[in-house]
């Protein structure tokens, strides 16, 4: 993924988070909190979702440039989540990556909750149906489990760093070279994904979204050199790790091994699975 897209203010805010990144472009749209620029586009807030679905303006001339791989980023709590599906029907000769956000449904009243009800299944079809080259779901629920005890103020920043930094490391895994690996062959249905991190101390999976049905665990390490290089047990105790946490036969798993310089080692899951969730 090298072009990031950002469609509201949930989407923006992440995306603005992938822009520290050299490798990435980073587009965004939104009626409010941006400014009009060469890769930010201001939309005329609407009422409703349908009206924003109606008013998409033509984007060739703001996507020129555009690279082949994207992530379209987007939260379905607001009323420009409408505009989802127009945005990328104007992108749709490119492999499309959807991270959507859900948010917590309590706080949202019931015409939202339809809207995102409907965007989130609507993007889980496509996935399923092959328009969607991945779609990664993360739920604001089980992310405030995993950051824990946060002030309020910092509560959606510690959310969106926690976000894009595990996406962003799980791209530079899966196009780096490991030190090990196990033999996997991903289930081209298996397009619906949770991404996660692996606690070592407490031999724990966090994903950041709830999924039915797993039917794919992929696990990538970034582990110190120098642990690389002394620990004997370590192989060990990854593979009795992964068995306990995927006792399921059907579960397709396989895992990689990084070398870092980091002083501590870091583990991120992709949970997949080609069902559809509730």
């Amino acid at each position: 993924m090298d072009t990031i897209i950002g469609l509201g203010n949930a989407g923006c805010q992440i995306a603005d988070r992938f822009a520290i990144y050299d490798q990435y472009t980073v587009f965004k749209i939104d009626s409010e909190n941006i400014e009009k620029g060469d890769r930010s586009l201001v939309l005329p807030r609407r009422n409703t979702p349908e009206q924003y679905e109606k008013k998409v303006p033509s984007l060739r001339r703001f996507f020129k440039g555009i690279t082949k791989d994207v992530l379209f980023i987007v939260c379905g709590a607001g009323n420009i989540s409408g505009a989802s599906l127009r945005v990328l029907q104007q992108i749709k000769a490119k492999n499309i990556n959807v991270l959507y956000i859900k948010p917590d449904l309590r706080f949202l009243g019931e015409t939202n909750i339809l809207q995102e009800n409907l965007v989130r299944h609507v993007f889980q079809e496509y996935a399923r149906s092959g328009i969607l080259e991945r779609l990664y779901i993360v739920d604001n629920g089980e992310l405030e489990k995993v950051i824990g005890e946060v002030p309020v103020i910092e509560f959606y920043n510690k959310i969106n760093d926690l976000i894009a930094s595990t996406i962003h490391m799980i791209n530079v895994y899966q196009h780096l070279d490991s030190v090990y690996s196990t033999p996997h062959s991903n289930k081209n249905v298996s397009r619906i994904s949770a991404p996660g991190l692996v606690d070592f101390s407490e031999n724990q999976e966090k994903l950041f979204f709830s999924l039915d049905n797993v039917s794919e665990k992929c696990y990538y390490y970034a582990i110190n050199q120098e642990t690389l290089e002394t620990d004997g047990k370590l192989l060990r105790r990854l593979t009795e790790s992964i068995a306990k946490n995927t006792n399921e036969e059907d579960i397709n798993t396989s895992f990689e091994i990084y070398s870092t310089t980091y002083k501590e080692n870091y583990g991120y899951i992709l949970a997949n699975t080609s069902e559809t969730n509730n």
